[in-house]
C-alpha cells in the first residue's frame, strides 16, 4: 500500500541555518590556523594534543577529506536532488524545459562528486604547465573552469530567460556569489598563494573566506530552488513511497 508524505517548504529557515553552519566552519578553520601558526598557551595531557590537532585539520577549509569538504559535497547534492525533484514534476506536467532540469541536476551531482574527491585539484600540474600559469592563474584548475562556465551560461540561456523575472534575479545571484567564490576566489587565493606561499596565517584566512563564498553560493541555490518549490507547488512537496 503506497503512502505519501508532504514536506512544508520553508526557504527562509533554511537560509538561516545554513548560512550559520557555513560561518561557524568560517570560524573553526580560521581559529584553528591561529592555532597553527601562531601556538596556544598551556596546552596539557595527550587529549588537549589531540583535539588541538583535529582543529588543525579537520575545520581547515582549504584541506581536503575532513568535515568542510563533507559539508561542501553535501551542499551541492541538495541542489542536485531538489533539481531532480523539479525536473521529474515538470516531465509530468510535459515542460518543454524539463530536460533542462534534469541536466542541471546531474551538474549539481557530479560537481558533488568532485568536491568531494577533489578531481578538479588534479588539473593544476598539467594545465599549470601547459599554460605557465602564475599569478591569479596559479591555480591554474581555473583556466578550464571558465571555460566552462562560459559554456554553462550559452547552453543554459534560453533556459535562462524563460523564468520569472524573480527566478531570473534569484537563480542569476545565486550562481554568480557561487561561481564567483569557485573561480573567482580560487584567482584571489592564487594570487596570494604565489606571493606568499601557502603556509601562512594570512593565506589561511584567504582561503577560508574565499572557501566560504563558494558555500554561501550553493546554500543561495538551494534556498532559490526551495523558493521555485514552495510558489509552484504551495501545498508542499509531495513524496509517494
Amino acid at each position: 500500500m503506497s503512502q505519501q508524505i508532504t514536506v512544508k517548504l520553508n526557504p527562509k529557515r533554511a537560509l538561516v541555518f545554513l548560512f550559520t553552519l557555513v560561518a561557524v566552519l568560517v570560524g573553526m578553520s580560521i581559529w584553528g590556523q591561529r592555532i597553527k601558526y601562531f601556538g596556544v598557551a598551556d596546552i596539557r595531557g595527550a587529549w588537549h594534543e589531540f583535539l588541538l590537532d583535529l582543529l588543525m585539520s579537520a575545520f581547515y577549509l582549504d584541506a581536503e577529506s575532513n568535515i568542510p569538504t563533507f559539508a561542501n559535497a553535501l551542499l551541492l547534492f541538495i541542489p542536485a536532488l531538489l533539481l531532480a525533484a523539479i525536473g521529474a514534476w515538470k516531465s509530468v506536467v510535459g515542460d518543454r524545459f524539463r530536460f533542462h532540469w534534469f541536466a542541471l541536476a546531474l551538474i549539481f551531482l557530479l560537481l558533488s562528486f568532485d568536491e568531494a574527491a577533489a578531481l578538479h585539484e588534479r588539473l593544476i600540474k598539467p594545465m599549470r604547465a601547459i599554460a605557465g600559469a602564475e599569478g591569479i592563474f596559479y591555480f591554474a584548475w581555473v583556466i578550464p573552469g571558465l571555460a566552462a562556465a562560459a559554456l554553462f551560461g550559452l547552453a543554459f540561456l534560453m533556459f535562462f530567460l524563460h523564468l520569472e523575472t524573480r527566478f531570473k534575479i534569484l537563480f542569476f545571484l545565486s550562481l554568480a556569489v557561487y561561481i564567483g567564490g569557485v573561480i573567482g576566489g580560487e584567482m584571489v587565493s592564487g594570487y596570494f598563494a604565489a606571493n606568499l606561499g601557502q603556509k601562512n596565517f594570512t593565506y589561511a584566512v584567504i582561503a577560508s573566506f574565499e572557501e566560504s563564498v563558494e558555500m554561501f553560493g550553493a546554500s543561495l541555490i538551494i534556498y532559490s530552488l526551495l523558493e521555485y518549490l514552495r510558489q509552484s507547488l504551495p501545498e508542499g512537496l509531495t513524496i509517494r513511497l
